[in-house]
């Protein structure tokens, strides 16, 4: 018996521009190359990350993905935000790109502030209208990428301090996303805000995603945690994910259950385990091509 869910089902994820189906297995073997390239500049540089949110829950459940994931999610150290940065820019391979605020201040911070990309593809989000993607760095298939970071443990106070992002949202999407300008001003703050809030809880025992992520609360009827006990995060563990050595946070299972309950873990039943709900269709996705690589 398997020590986690098996499900070969074929699942429907988007559209090319041919208007030709997009299978859950193309999209995923692309975010595994990328997970993969990660992992090679992580340890080659020395820095500690984990498969998170959807990832980790895929990890957990499945032994990979969640079979209709669209994309992919890491965490690393608020600590070793700059250094991964750093790493990118000299380490990151030939078929892959990257973006956030401090390589092109035109990318929004209101949403995971790394992500690295696949050169050989373009996708259309949902969202591609409200946040959209302005830089000159391509817009393809992607992984997102947080610091997690030291958090008050009283949830008001986490909710406060997420409350300054919230309240700046609008103006960001209607202003950058509509109006198409560049609240440079505005993200400047908010990052020197973020700095603060990481260096006042550094020691913390409950870290958190970037408090500059302001709909963590979002979807309502699937979170049930903002914060996390320390030493259910860290150290991050390798784990086998897709038959490759990969990270994650130190207690998955308790985190995939502080975040998403119960109901959402894996069921042991006498035949093997079962999910605990179905399909419930693509999360970012509408359009998704994907391209050969020159010679190839």
């Amino acid at each position: 018996m398997n020590d986690f869910i098996v499900d070969n089902n074929t699942y429907i994820l988007a559209k090319d521009s041919n208007k030709n189906d997009v299978d859950n297995k193309t999209i995923q073997d692309i975010i595994f190359l990328i997970f993969l390239e990660i992992d090679r500049v992580c340890r080659k540089n020395n820095i500690p990350y984990a498969l998170s949110f959807g990832s980790a829950l895929g990890l957990y459940n499945y032994g990979g993905f969640i079979p209709w994931d669209d994309d992919g999610d890491i965490a690393i150290k608020y600590d070793d935000y700059d250094k991964f940065v750093n790493a990118l820019k000299s380490d990151l391979g030939d078929d892959f790109t990257f973006e956030c605020f401090e390589v092109d201040n035109r990318v929004p911070i209101i949403i995971p502030p790394i992500k690295v990309r696949y050169k050989h593809s373009n996708i259309v989000e949902k969202n591609h209208i409200t946040i959209p993607n302005r830089t000159n760095r391509g817009n393809g298939i992607f992984v997102d990428i947080c610091p997690f970071m030291g958090v008050p443990s009283d949830i008001k106070e986490h909710k406060k301090l997420i409350f300054k992002t919230k309240i700046r949202m609008p103006w960001l999407v209607l202003l950058e996303g509509i109006a198409k300008l560049n609240c440079l001003g505005t993200k400047s703050r908010l990052k020197k805000f973020e700095l603060e809030v990481a260096n006042r809880y550094h020691d913390s025992d409950y870290v958190s995603q970037s408090i500059l992520i302001p709909f963590q609360e979002y979807p309502r009827k699937i979170v049930e945690h903002l914060s996390f006990p320390r030493d259910v995060i860290y150290p991050f563990k390798e784990y086998d994910f897709n038959g490759h050595k990969l990270y994650s946070f130190n207690n998955i299972e308790e985190f995939c259950r502080l975040r998403y309950g119960q109901k959402a873990l894996k069921i042991k039943t006498e035949n093997g385990y079962v999910a605990p709900f179905g399909y419930n269709g693509s999360s970012h996705l509408i359009k998704v091509d994907i391209y050969k690589k020159e010679g190839k």
